[in-house]
């Protein structure tokens, strides 16, 4: 009896030492846990350090819904902003009369096809202001008319403005500045041309006795691009920043689902020859209007699809 209760004895101590061993070895491999996840998480930081400095791939605009207003804080750089260009001409616009053209990017950026406006320093309010341009042996008058009420960005211009007679209406929106509502800059063919061979324009504005001129510098398109003329019932696209000389079709393409920026040939409905201005204006068919495929020419990208 004595030496079966010695046996079982040697038997529960056999049993603790081999429990103990096994702890010993599981805590052993617990140990090791936080050097592993201290080796993880810095090879995680280096990874995320070495993503920080990897160029981030630019943001995509989404596309702008027909018809949407524009509502625009001063100072957002989203639309022409006269007040902001005095600060970059010469110092007398911001002393005496002046006038020039101004798009989103300044003064001096302006270029066929992009956004800008008209702006008048100096000059009343209760007056209109007689605006002349002059481009080699073409001259262009129109008469800017003080409007009240506020500039409000929510309704564009036509593409011809200050080319095609029309009375064009101007702002007042501090610091002696007055500005017109924006348009797409795109004269008619003959004064597109003319620009482009000079590369710029004077444009002079009279109030009264006064008269005062700016050299404007104009530039021609060189990113491949079609849209939509705004400020307009008519339906055209213009079609920019092709090489001149060469022949651009125009049809109507299917998008490609899911949002995609890709988009399939369905039907052509034309072709443009890229003029030396690298502008060209194509007029629309009816048959188009309505469809559920939009007008473009081809391009990588098909991003804002113009529809008619």
């Amino acid at each position: 009896m004595m030496k079966r209760l010695q046996l079982a004895g040697w038997l529960v101590l056999l049993s603790i030492a081999a429990t103990g061993c096994g702890s010993a070895t599981q805590d052993s491999t617990r140990q090791s846990h936080p050097a592993t996840t201290r080796a993880a998480a810095s090879s995680a930081e280096s990874r995320l350090a070495a993503d920080a400095l990897k160029p981030k791939p630019p943001r995509r605009k989404g596309p702008k819904l027909q018809g949407q207003f524009r509502t625009l804080a001063a100072g957002d750089g989203a639309a022409p902003e006269c007040v902001r260009d005095l600060s970059s001409l010469p110092p007398k616009f911001a002393t005496s009369p002046a006038v020039w053209m101004s798009t989103i990017q300044g003064p001096s950026k302006l270029v066929f096809t992009a956004e800008n406006a008209l702006c008048l320093h100096g000059f009343t309010a209760g007056h209109p202001v007689t605006v002349t341009i002059a481009a080699g042996r073409h001259h262009y008058t129109t008469t800017a008319q003080p409007t009240a009420g506020k500039l409000t960005f929510e309704r564009y211009e036509p593409p011809e403005s200050l080319f095609n007679g029309a009375r064009l209406r101007v702002y007042g929106i501090g610091s002696g500045v007055m500005q017109s509502e924006t348009w797409d800059f795109v004269p008619q063919s003959a004064a597109r041309e003319s620009l482009a061979v000079a590369g710029g324009f004077t444009i002079s504005a009279t109030q009264g006795s006064a008269t005062v001129s700016y050299r404007q510098s104009v530039g021609v398109p060189t990113n491949p691009d079609r849209s939509r003329l705004r400020g307009e019932s008519k339906r055209r696209l213009v079609v920019d920043g092709f090489k001149a000389g060469d022949t651009i079709p125009i049809g109507l393409y299917r998008l490609s689902a899911g949002g995609s920026d890709k988009a399939t040939l369905v039907h052509q409905l034309g072709t443009v020859v890229m003029p030396g201005s690298r502008t060209a204006v194509f007029a629309v068919p009816h048959s188009a209007a309505g469809s559920k495929y939009c007008v473009t020419v081809p391009l990588t990208m098909q991003y804002n699809c113009p529809s008619f």
